[in-house]
């Protein structure tokens, strides 16, 4: 089966949509798929996240990219966020008709412009939309227009509320293998004490990931003068506020800011730490979470609805209300003096994932989603021929 994975953010981002896009394609090849991507390169500048493991060609088109912009800050910003995606979804779809004898079927990450113009406009291939968040936005019918729509965690329930459209649940997964426990060199290559106290955040500035809050919570935790450095890995609008923020709360020495951190090299930073940290407004599922899971951390998470799902009622960490600093806090400080809990917990997380969360077994139910649309597109075909 010849599969094209539509994921505009490809070369601009490493998010959850864009790692599950490569992880299911690495896991596809294997199955015996051929897969290949069409992604935006910014007009002008170069690539932000080479995705260098991809699993087959990656098709670039020239693009508008105005990811910089505060969209979720400015009044009437999302109209921007909008136009962003709108001119790239419309010459995508266009690019695909061009291309149908090449392919089989189409996976989009969201991109519900593209899915409405490309149906609409006569397309033959079957489109399988996947939506990342329950806060999705589908002015252009594009969920409607798709073959099928598949989500993961609480953007399923989302789905299903919206006008009841069927959407098959492909859970989330992680690779065991890259994201294990184990010794790291990170600590030592940036000036970290063995005995500090690292808290780690793996997210994007902006503001539903609630850097503020976080802040407000180490500065208390640090309060009492024991050692501790908060880790932030991720790059938005929203990052040099943050910058600011940390110095005006005299935290400048101890909060890491990595910046945009290749996949390649996150094990290397989830393995230096000692607890991960949510801090997150919501979640529709949460790809970090896995991975400090897979790494034998315990997480400190907001109460995101789907995350503390994933650490079990207490097993593998500790849940606190949203928006809520002195609690976590206190979350962080319990573990903080508890290394013994913190072990156990990252063991369980380690286990569960090894157990309900890998990559393989996504693939195979994608397959047979892939398979079944192929067959009932055959099937109309010959009905209709």
């Amino acid at each position: 089966m010849r599969v094209l994975f539509v994921n505009r953010m490809l070369g601009m981002a490493r998010g959850g949509g864009e790692t599950f896009d490569l992880e299911m394609g690495r896991n596809l090849v294997r199955l015996g798929c051929r897969v290949e991507y069409l992604a935006a390169r910014p007009l002008a500048g170069r690539l932000r996240a080479e995705p260098s493991d991809a699993a087959g060609r990656v098709h670039w088109m020239r693009t508008p990219d105005l990811t910089w912009f505060p969209w979720d800050k400015v009044r009437g910003g999302w109209r921007v966020r909008m136009l962003d995606f709108r001119l790239f979804e419309q010459r995508a779809a266009g690019w695909v008709r061009g291309r149908e004898d090449d392919f089989d079927v189409v996976q989009v990450c969201e991109l519900p412009w593209f899915a409405a113009g490309y149906k609409r406009g006569g397309g033959r291939l079957p489109v399988v939309m996947r939506l990342t968040a329950p806060d999705f936005y589908d002015s252009a019918g594009g969920i409607g227009a798709a073959d099928a729509v598949i989500a993961a965690g609480a953007t399923v329930a989302a789905v299903r509320r919206a006008g009841g459209r069927a959407c098959t649940a492909i859970q989330n997964g992680v690779d065991v293998e890259r994201f294990r426990p184990g010794t790291s060199a990170f600590r030592s290559e940036r000036g970290i004490g063995e005995g500090e106290y690292v808290v780690l955040y793996v997210a994007r500035f902006h503001a539903v990931k609630r850097h503020e809050v976080l802040l407000r919570a180490f500065g208390e935790l640090c309060s009492d003068g024991v050692p501790a450095r908060l880790v932030l890995a991720g790059s938005g609008p929203l990052e040099r506020r943050v910058r600011r923020q940390a110095v005006e709360a005299g935290l400048e020495e101890r909060v890491v800011f990595l910046g945009e951190t290749p996949y390649s090299v996150l094990p290397e930073v989830y393995r230096a730490a000692d607890v991960k940290v949510i801090a997150s407004e919501y979640e529709s599922f949460c790809f970090a979470a896995l991975e400090a899971m897979a790494s034998g951390l315990p997480v400190v998470t907001t109460d995101t609805e789907w995350v503390p799902r994933l650490i079990g009622r207490s097993e593998g960490g500790l849940t606190v209300p949203v928006n809520d600093s002195r609690a976590l806090a206190q979350a962080l400080r319990v573990l903080r003096d508890d290394p013994e809990r913190r072990r156990a917990m990252g063991e369980w997380n380690r286990r569960e994932v090894e157990r309900k969360y890998t990559w393989e077994n996504s693939a195979r139910q994608l397959m047979g989603l892939y398979k079944r649309l192929g067959e009932h597109a055959a099937a109309w075909n010959t009905n209709s021929g």
